[in-house]
């Protein structure tokens, strides 16, 4: 059946020996490399010859024979780099951003695309698949990169295969499989704030034509984060469980199933944002007023006491079916499920203060996905794939406000609604969207590939958006909305419903004209995306490759605070039209390896959080389209071993993103023409350098050093963040901006020959570089979200 199954066999994972560190100086000698970075390392799963393997059109193929740009991070530079995260894995491929939010739902960017919205149901444009089974919402990726063969990174619209909403790329974690024969290992390390991180595994036969894998993962550590007001108080401290349960039976020859069980529960404290800047809505209020900026360090935060907590967990259940319909063509199913429920609260401006403080943030998330699809082998003249899509969602979000320290907060207390700034928002959204694609891949002349894919979507989706006053709690903002707003002509306000003013001119769910109720709102959207290229190999080295392609991302409502109906609609669906070319070329006797690719894209209706201007309330979310913007740019990545034991690698990404065409008010509350302004979360110049150095002891031993280098160059954290916003005050000339940056990370140890046993330590950002990957307006203030300071320590490893 060739290789029609896409992972019915994978290969085993290739294994790169940690190396580099008494050798740095050679490493950095490598100038024509050490200039620019890796995109993680060339080791992901490997075949026979020692090619890297990936799934990136639904089916196994050589790297170097997909004309597509795709980053590839194997399983052994995970655990070498210690990258456990979707937050280290952006760190480490040039052009992808994470950005984390107020309400700890991450915000991933590749190439300039990405949509920051912090709603528990909003579709990412980078979405995240475990062995292709999607975990469609940012909020239940955080913790399943554990035990992989390889993240694959996929850049550029991928709605062909991978769906619609994948607009900017997408990202698959290939699981570590079942294996054959008995094995097993375990990674143990200690290190700075007393974090500890234990991994294992077990893997091996279970019955005739059943294995099966188990391997979990756990994490702690106390608080990082420091108090500036309350000098012995920390926050940050984590601690996570984490578990995955692969079965593989091969009843017959011709079918095979494969289930996937994994979850994670996390426990511990969010982010506290460092406060720099003061943008009143009106007068300042004293306890905000007389609050000191943050010291600019890595470690600096405040915080309300009892604030920054959570209590987290996502499930997932995963089937996949093989079935050989013939010999050459294969059916194959995907059928998920997944689960998540929130329960956190966050501190929203950093300081003791209630100025905003979201507390509890509760939400829940159910996803059932279904794929069908047929394809052939992979050895013939005419490859091709052909399926259908199914996926049915729920998503609810509820978040309790308080805001009694704001400026907002103080004036309306003052006239007699104390309790104006306790306040409470919910979403209840409902997602069904269907699709049927195709793709197809021919062999037109001997080294000519021309290659095609379209995917026609149907997306649907129900949203009840409401604010109102917390059940019980009296003269609030229900009480001013209906004695001040709607001059009483609805009586007293009742207790727990919702207030928001229709402000559309229509009825809308029974609510009229001019008077208070729930907003609710219906999507439904259809879009056709497509895929066109062609591939030259015009030798068994070189590949040349060129596709223009069309990707859709769904619209979207938010969960949002809100005065008035107007806040709750939805945006458009928007549209990336790229054009790519690029080559994949091995040196010196496949010692060295060199890939390049240029893109442009014509970037239509982007989605994003924003505001408009609610008086007497202030600047209030909203969500806008952005009606044209580009995106052009270049990457290199290189890899080579010029001396026995020495691996170094190295990319660079210069990437111009650019508002072509917005006129509104930004997320920060500056109303301007944006025209020529930058895309926020894109820096124009991202560079990586990895090298790893293995020298033998003895028969039984080596030493290995290694060092990891990344830059990114500034960017902006909202559109027009080069305007400084109107402060009231501010610790910086412009609070908006997000400097550039360098990370260093060093590790050295020891290892048996025969790769049983390794001993290494380890520092993480050695240089302790104050950066921060985030800057949020809330309501009164402006605050930025540090990166972690330098962390050290040690670990070992054992494999049976």
């Amino acid at each position: 059946m060739g290789n029609s199954r896409g992972a019915v066999r994978r290969a085993s994972s290739g294994k790169i020996v940690g190396r580099a560190g008494s050798m740095v100086a050679l490493l950095l000698a490598s100038s024509a490399l050490a200039q620019t970075s890796s995109a993680g390392d060339a080791s992901g799963s490997a075949a026979s010859d020692g090619d890297i393997v990936v799934t990136a059109n639904k089916r196994e193929q050589k790297l170097n024979d997909v004309g597509l740009a795709v980053a590839v991070v194997g399983g052994q530079a995970l655990r070498n780099q210690r990258i456990s995260s979707l937050a280290d894995i952006a760190q480490s491929v040039p052009g992808l951003s994470f950005t984390p939010t107020p309400n700890s739902t991450p915000v991933y960017t590749l190439r300039g695309i990405g949509f920051y919205e912090t709603s528990l149901g909003a579709y990412p444009t980078v979405p995240v698949y475990i062995d292709e089974f999607p975990l469609s919402f940012p909020g239940t990726t955080s913790h399943s990169a554990f035990d992989l063969e390889q993240v694959e990174v996929l850049k550029g619209p991928q709605g062909t295969l991978f769906g619609q909403n994948a607009t900017g790329g997408a990202i698959n974690y290939i699981a570590a499989k079942p294996t054959s024969t008995f094995k097993a290992g375990v990674d143990v390390g200690y290190g700075r704030f007393n974090a500890v991180e234990a991994e294992g595994f077990v893997s091996g036969p279970l019955a005739q034509n059943l294995t099966a894998r188990f391997a979990g993962r756990y994490e702690r550590a106390d608080g990082w984060q420091t108090s500036n007001s309350r000098p012995g108080d920390h926050n940050g401290k984590k601690e996570v469980f984490a578990g995955r349960m692969l079965f593989d039976l091969q009843p017959a020859d011709g079918l095979r199933f494969q289930l996937n069980l994994n979850g994670w529960k996390e426990k511990g404290e969010t982010q506290a944002p460092q406060y720099v800047a003061l943008i009143a809505q009106h007068a300042p209020s004293p306890p905000v007023d007389a609050s000191p900026f943050s010291p600019l360090k890595p470690r600096a935060a405040d915080w309300t006491p009892g604030t920054p907590y959570k209590n987290n967990h996502m499930v997932q259940a995963a089937l996949r079916t093989d079935v050989g319909i013939t010999d050459e063509v294969t059916l194959t199913s995907l059928t998920s499920y997944v689960h998540f429920k929130q329960n956190q609260g966050d501190d929203g401006e950093g300081l003791p203060a209630i100025s905003l403080d979201l507390t509890p943030s509760t939400g829940k998330i159910d996803s059932f996905a279904q794929e069908l699809r047929l394809s052939n082998g992979g050895d013939h003249p005419l490859r091709w794939v052909a399926g259908a899509n199914y996926e049915k969602s729920k998503v609810y979000q509820d978040i309790f406000v308080r805001t009694q320290d704001s400026s907002t907060g103080y004036l309306f207390g003052g006239i007699g609604y104390p309790n104006f700034a306790t306040l409470d928002y919910y979403s209840d959204q409902k997602m069904e969207n269907y699709a049927f694609f195709g793709n197809v891949e021919y062999d037109l002349v001997d080294h000519v590939t021309l290659k095609g894919g379209i995917r026609y979507t149907q997306s649907n989706r129900d949203a009840r958006l409401c604010s109102r006053d917390a059940t019980g709690i009296p003269d609030g903002i229900g009480d001013f909305f209906y004695e001040v707003v709607y001059g009483g002509a609805f009586g007293a306000y009742p207790s727990g419903q919702c207030y928001v003013n229709n402000d559309q001119g229509v009825t809308i769910n029974g609510v009229a004209p001019g008077t208070p109720g729930e907003y609710a709102g219906k999507l439904h959207q259809n879009n056709i995306s497509w895929r066109v290229g062609a591939d030259w190999k015009p030798q068994p080295e070189l590949l040349l490759y060129a596709n223009v392609a069309r990707g859709y991302k769904a619209g979207s409502f938010p969960a949002v605070s809100a005065s008035a109906f107007t806040q709750f609609l939805p945006v458009r669906q928007e549209s990336v039209l790229t054009y790519e070319a690029g080559f994949k070329v091995d040196l010196f006797d496949r010692k060295a390896h060199l890939n390049g690719a240029a893109f442009y894209y014509d970037y239509k209706d982007k989605q994003l959080r924003s505001k408009l201007n609610a008086p007497p309330f202030g600047i209030l979310d909203v969500l806008q389209n952005i009606p044209k913007s580009t995106v052009k740019g270049f990457e290199l990545d290189a890899s080579a071993t010029p001396l026995t034991g020495l691996n170094i690698s190295a990319a660079f990404t210069y990437i111009d993103a650019k508002i072509d065409r917005f006129v509104g008010i930004n997320a920060a509350g500056v109303g301007a023409d944006f025209a020529g302004a930058r895309v926020p979360y894109t820096p124009k110049y991202q560079i990586a350098y990895n090298g790893d150095y293995t020298l033998p002891v003895s028969e039984r031993l080596n030493a290995f050093v290694g060092t990891t280098v990344t830059y990114r160059s500034g960017t902006v954290a909202v559109i027009g963040g080069d305007i400084p916003p109107p402060v009231t005050r501010s610790a910086l000339a412009n609070p908006l901006l997000i400097h550039g940056y360098a990370l260093v990370d060093l590790r050295a140890g020891v290892a048996s020959a025969d790769g049983q046993w390794r001993f290494m330590v380890f520092g993480k950002n050695v240089l302790n570089q104050y950066y921060w990957s985030n800057v949020v307006a809330s309501f009164d203030t402006i605050g930025r979200y540090a990166g972690r300071p330098a962390t050290y320590g040690a670990s070992v490893s054992v494999r049976y």
